[in-house]
């Protein structure tokens, strides 16, 4: 969760085009995410800064040490092995807003 949600804060992607990234869109040597069916229903090419960069290639060892045959080809994988969807995203952020105890600045 933590290499999503900070991908998310740092490229500007929606979660929707996060969930949607697959393991060929994302170019680790050229620090680039291509980013399909984007709100305006284009492709689009986000550049990533090198500290990104670096979180995403300790991601894709992490996953690919636990998942060496991939039931997918998405880019960010749930507990199983498929692609995290958009709900598990959801489910995922709010556990980890309930361990910190991060209430979104409303106390």
């Amino acid at each position: 969760m933590a290499t999503v949600i900070g991908l998310l804060a740092s490229s500007g992607l929606r979660s929707g085009e996060r969930v949607r990234l697959d393991r060929s869109d994302v170019d680790l040597a050229s620090a680039i995410l291509l980013a399909r069916k984007t709100k305006t229903r284009k492709d689009s090419l986000v550049p990533v800064h090198t500290t990104t960069q670096t979180a995403l290639r300790l991601y894709v060892g992490d996953r690919d040490a636990a998942f060496p045959t991939s039931k997918d080809q998405a880019s960010f994988l749930s507990s199983r092995g498929n692609r995290l969807s958009a709900t598990g995203l959801q489910t995922g952020f709010a556990e980890v807003r309930k361990v910190t105890d991060f209430d979104g600045g409303k106390r």
